[in-house]
């Protein structure tokens, strides 16, 4: 199970006062922090960007390069941002990401085709809503998978997200078993071994940090890691939740523990 970093987002204001100043060392700081959690991928969130969308893509983009040679992942709904970001990223990225949705088909699609890089797909509904139920899931990741298909995309690009929701959600742990069973399915229902997210902070949207959430979300994790879940969008910075994802992967890949790289 892949970790990568969802640290770096508009959300946060260090974040968005830094990109508004494009003063880099905000995002060097943040970033060398992230190298040193264990993460694999950075995802970068710049929002909805302004007129000089390419300067600060770019600026977003060339700064945390300096500060690691990880891969990165370009997490925005605008076509136009993720064109711009592409043309500044040494290694290719993930593209995250496309659904159902008739624009992001027409528009961001394309993008993961023509660079040729691996692409998430949510699984949402055309109008943007989140399944009601397993069987929707699976339904809509056909559908997914079809229309990555006919668009030129090959298999092994593709990364299915079930898309996990609040707990707090009236549903939220019925939604949660059934990202499980989703992602336990989806080999299955697809015929080829399919990649796999998830955004875990979702599962905790909303609510205050606290011990108990911290616990939640690192019994989830280690809950997905037996699903098969391939890769774990998180906060890097929180050191158990980041463990709880090194110890899974190192005993279902049989790898020798290093106790050095479990930092709590």
């Amino acid at each position: 199970m892949i970790l990568i970093s969802d640290n770096i987002h508009i959300v946060n204001k260090i974040i968005a006062k830094a990109i508004e100043n494009l003063d880099p060392e905000p995002i060097l700081d943040l970033t060398l922090k992230i190298k040193k959690s264990g993460a694999k991928i950075i995802d970068i969130n710049p929002g909805p960007m302004r007129k000089d969308r390419e300067k600060e893509m770019a600026f977003l983009i060339n700064t945390v390069q300096e500060a690691t040679g990880l891969q990165l992942c370009l997490d925005s709904p605008d076509p136009e941002v993720l064109e711009a970001g592409l043309a500044f990223c040494k290694k290719k990225p993930i593209i995250n990401g496309f659904s159902l949705e008739p624009h992001k088909l027409d528009k961001i699609l394309p993008l993961a085709v023509q660079y040729e890089t691996e692409v998430v797909g949510f699984l949402l509904s055309p109008d943007s809503k989140v399944p009601h139920d397993l069987d929707e899931r699976l339904s809509l990741a056909s559908a997914l998978a079809e229309e990555a298909k006919a668009a030129g995309l090959a298999p092994d690009q593709l990364i299915i997200d079930p898309v996990l929701v609040p707990i707090s959600w009236d549903d939220g742990a019925r939604q949660a078993r059934d990202v499980l069973a989703c992602i336990r399915l989806l080999p299955e229902l697809l015929g080829f071994p399919v990649k796999t997210i998830v955004g875990l902070s979702n599962l905790t949207s909303g609510v205050a940090s606290n011990d108990s959430i911290l616990l939640l979300e690192q019994v989830y994790l280690a809950m997905l890691a037996q699903a098969g879940l391939g890769m774990a969008l998180l906060n890097v910075l929180r050191r158990r939740s980041m463990a709880t994802g090194y110890l899974c992967d190192a005993i279902q890949n049989a790898r020798v523990l290093s106790w050095a790289e479990i930092k709590i």
